[in-house]
């Protein structure tokens, strides 16, 4: 039997195990992960009753094989967002958003992104906890992998492996393993287009509620050390208790940079003005915050995504940087590619 090692349980590597476990079940598949949720940048965060996102905030479905996929998760969960993005400049002036943007409908679930990995996540077939940091080939050859973790331990062997992991620590995982020179050589120079934008996201939560005409507020000149303010309690009632709001702040790369060290008690001190000043003074103070740090939050200039997945040595690549945009349908997206790469590599290894 062929076994298939995806290294990542984000939505790229979640959507590739998903198809092709119902498009090949006679693969053997597997997902390395190094943290112990799945998700990767779909993150979805609780506290005291509220129910906020700190990575991804919605998904768009621009495909029916995309719509398709959101509505199968089951009960009544997914959501369509009712009101629109809007924009603000550097000084914090306030403007309706593109009605061309807004025309695409934007989807949630009720309780959290991550209801979305969690329909996409395969169970036992996942070693959560689990980071592999190199690529070795077994003393007696072939074309099998090792998969080796920290401290040279290893985690297994695969026929196929799938890098799903943000393009650097792809590249690293890539640098230190046994690829041929010329293969690891062009591997890197095609992960390297790839750049990111560092986030900061902070949610913070208050006993007022206040009611805009707009879920989130997006700067447009990139000006402001806020990037993205999202109004949870306007994607679903449930999202915080009655009378409360629940607002998300993600800032802006420099800023983030600049405040990576900084003490979550600091950052809600110094978001919270800011907050205020786009949303209105009657919010008031917030009664918590909670903070989470995304050093590889969006990717800004992308890779080729057919120059990765040629399927030399076995090897194959996925993420929304090979579309150059942080997106969640995007991510998902690169994994159904993957996935079908993997599946014209299997076609000829059987002919």
């Amino acid at each position: 039997m062929t076994h298939l090692a995806i290294i990542g349980a984000g939505l790229a590597g979640l959507a590739a195990a998903h198809a092709l476990r119902q498009r090949q079940p006679g693969l053997e598949i597997t997902i390395f992960e190094r943290e112990r949720r799945p998700g990767g940048r779909v993150a979805t965060g609780r506290r005291a009753g509220y129910i906020f996102e700190h990575g991804a905030q919605v998904v768009k479905a621009p495909s029916p094989e995309l719509r398709q996929l959101l509505a199968a998760l089951p009960g009544d969960q997914l959501r369509q967002i009712g009101l629109p993005v809007w924009t603000f400049d550097g000084a914090g002036a306030i403007a309706a958003g593109d009605p061309a943007q807004n025309a695409d409908p934007m989807w949630g679930y009720r309780d959290g992104l991550d209801q979305l990995a969690a329909r996409l996540f395969p169970g036992p077939a996942a070693r959560m906890g689990a980071p592999v940091e190199r690529l070795l080939r077994p003393p007696e050859g072939g074309r099998v992998w090792a998969l080796v973790g920290p401290g040279g331990q290893p985690l297994g062997e695969a026929d196929i492996v799938l890098l799903t992991p943000p393009a650097p620590q792809a590249a690293a995982i890539v640098a230190a393993s046994a690829i041929d020179a010329p293969l690891r050589g062009a591997l890197l120079a095609e992960l390297g287009r790839a750049s990111y934008r560092s986030c900061i996201s902070l949610a913070l939560a208050y006993e007022r509620r206040v009611e805009r005409p707009f879920y989130a507020l997006v700067n447009t000149d990139r000006a402001h050390p806020i990037a993205w303010l999202a109004l949870e309690h306007a994607k679903a009632p449930e999202r915080c208790p009655p009378g409360h709001s629940l607002l998300v702040a993600q800032m802006a790369p420099r800023w983030s940079l600049e405040h990576a060290d900084a003490p979550d008690e600091l950052l809600e001190r110094l978001v919270a003005p800011l907050v205020a000043g786009l949303i209105g003074p009657e919010l008031g103070a917030p009664i918590w915050s909670d903070a989470w740090r995304w050093p590889y939050a969006l990717p800004d200039g992308g890779a080729d995504f057919a120059a990765l997945n040629g399927g030399a040595a076995g090897l194959f690549f996925a993420g929304d940087y090979t579309a150059g945009q942080g997106r969640a349908h995007l991510a998902i997206e690169s994994g159904w590619r993957a996935a079908a790469a993997i599946e014209r590599a299997l076609a000829r290894r059987d002919e």
